[in-house]
């Protein structure tokens, strides 16, 4: 396996990530690890990394080359943004680095820095036009999608750590920020982005967020409404959320900051300024809901060196290149998955005029059919329990939560009556989408009866519709007794939700 290590070192903190690429081009995240650093702490006007923040980031990157030894990291990619882009000692830093810890990084300029978190996002979230804003320690990058394209970008030379110093250093202290700072950080915010003339025409984009400002923002929203997953990625927050949060946050000293849950202590100081970045583009935006990702810059470069080959580093399709990685991941039967996918998509398609359901029904039933048997990988035993727990745990990229928690009840119940209990969801889930799982875990369950023996037995499905029946005709490659009988025992609970009987029969055929 080719393990890649990938170092981002920002303003703030310095991020280590490792990846896992198989022969067959799966993939796998491995390790993380992250120490805050404050390398832009008291860089002033001069522009001068100091030698404390110097001394405290080279002691980071000493513990991440003995983690990337530990794992026998066969390729390493580094990069520094925008503390190191800004700093006149800029190339006595970096050949510091280089001595001390084996680190050769380059530093990306703020267009490069804007197209990795972009690539970040564009691979791992289903969006056709909105807004990108990465809020980091020194820079804010923002963004503009059109046809999932960046067309557009802009590096603006503050962030949280340095709007904090600047601008409302008392927050660092114990006092709350004084309303003159908060009043003047905000109009000069307001000023920002108004001068970036494409924000306006875009008729209230959704604005993905990323960087650990937004990240903190998801989970202190999640903590307050009491979310029922524990998921950041593709986490959905309306602007009026956004706002009182804010407006929360900045009127309380820095002692009272700390002990908000979802806040991590370490940001507390700098919160402020970081979701006055959000807040502001929000409003210039007249924007539409902010999705939190938590893919961004490392990500992207990770993806920029996946898909190399590629005219640009950008996949077709989020989801199945989600699902199709997770499947050579979890080394399931694919002829299996796949065949059962074909099937249970085409009755779905069969018997629209009886449950009139949607593409956006269609996408949650082939998801939990490609992953049925996922849950095999930890125990045949129970195992349609266990595909619910990896597919909610398991991040799939370009589904939201609702959708996920849908495919992956639909999932569990491939093998016996769905009698889930949404009830620890009801935040998400509504008593419609129970009903909608219990169709479409109808429908899978037959498909998955008719590949019992898991050998293409039945290569297609005929329904026929009638007042009270519904006839569905296997055509089969030779004898599907153990399939048909298999078929029939899922009548009962057809006949409960849809309300017609179900008639199986095989017809030979090639």
């Amino acid at each position: 396996m080719e393990k890649i290590g990938i170092i981002d070192l920002g303003s703030n903190s310095v991020r280590l990530m490792i990846v896992g690429i198989a022969p067959d081009g799966s993939y796998k995240l491995i390790d993380e690890a992250k120490e805050g650093v404050r390398l832009s702490e008291h860089m002033g006007p001069e522009a001068i990394l100091k030698p404390i923040a110097i001394e405290r980031t080279i002691e980071a990157l000493r513990l991440f080359q003995h983690l990337c030894q530990a794992h026998g990291i066969t390729r390493t990619d580094c990069v520094a943004t925008a503390a190191v882009r800004q700093a006149v000692n800029q190339r006595e830093f970096l050949k510091q680095v280089k001595a001390d810890t084996g680190f050769d990084f380059r530093v990306l300029s703020g267009w490069e820095e804007a197209e990795a978190a972009y690539n970040g996002v564009i691979n791992t979230i289903d969006i056709e036009r909105g807004i990108i804003v990465d809020i980091g320690g020194g820079s804010t990058e923002v963004i503009r999608i059109e046809d999932r394209r960046m067309v557009q970008a802009i590096s603006l030379p503050f962030g949280a750590v340095t709007l904090t110093e600047n601008r409302i250093d008392s927050a660092r202290g114990a006092n709350k920020p004084g309303e003159d700072q908060l009043k003047a950080l905000e109009n000069f915010l307001s000023d920002q982005f108004a001068a970036i003339e494409w924000i306006k025409d875009m008729e209230a984009p959704t604005i993905v967020g990323l960087g650990g400002t937004v990240r903190n923002l998801s989970k202190i929203d999640r903590k307050r409404k009491k979310y029922s997953l524990d998921i950041t990625h593709n986490y959905r927050m309306a602007p009026k959320d956004v706002h009182e949060i804010y407006r929360s946050v900045k009127t309380v000293s820095l002692e009272q900051r700390r002990k908000i849950p979802g806040l991590s202590k370490d940001r507390a100081d700098i919160i402020v300024a970081g979701l006055a970045i959000i807040s502001a583009l929000i409003n210039a935006a007249q924007g539409g809901e902010l999705v939190v990702s938590g893919s961004g810059l490392r990500d992207g470069l990770f993806y920029q060196y996946l898909l190399r080959e590629q005219p640009v580093p950008v996949v077709d399709d989020v989801v199945r290149h989600c699902v199709n990685n997770l499947m050579r991941y979890y080394s399931l039967e694919r002829d299996h998955s796949r065949h059962v996918a074909a099937l249970t998509l085409s009755m779905f398609d069969q018997l629209k005029a009886l449950h009139e359901m949607s593409p956006f029904e269609r996408r949650i039933l082939e998801v939990a059919s490609l992953l049925h048997d996922i849950g095999i990988h930890v125990n045949y035993y129970d195992h349609h329990k266990h595909s619910f727990y990896l597919i909610t745990s398991t991040r799939i990229n370009g589904l939201t939560h609702r959708e996920i928690l849908m495919a992956a009840f639909v999932a569990m119940a491939h093998t016996k009556t769905f009698s889930g209990n949404l009830l620890p969801y009801k935040d998400i889930l509504s008593e419609e989408d129970g009903r909608t799982i219990r169709k479409l875990g109808v429908i899978l369950r037959i498909a998955e009866a008719l590949e019992r023996s898991e050998a293409g037995v039945v290569s297609e499905v005929r329904l026929h519709h009638h007042v009270e029946n519904v006839h569905l005709i296997a055509r089969t490659r030779h004898s599907a007794d153990l399939e048909i009988c298999d078929a029939y025992k899922v009548a009962p609970d057809f006949k409960k939700v849809f309300g017609r009987n179900l008639l199986v029969s095989a017809q030979s055929g090639a």
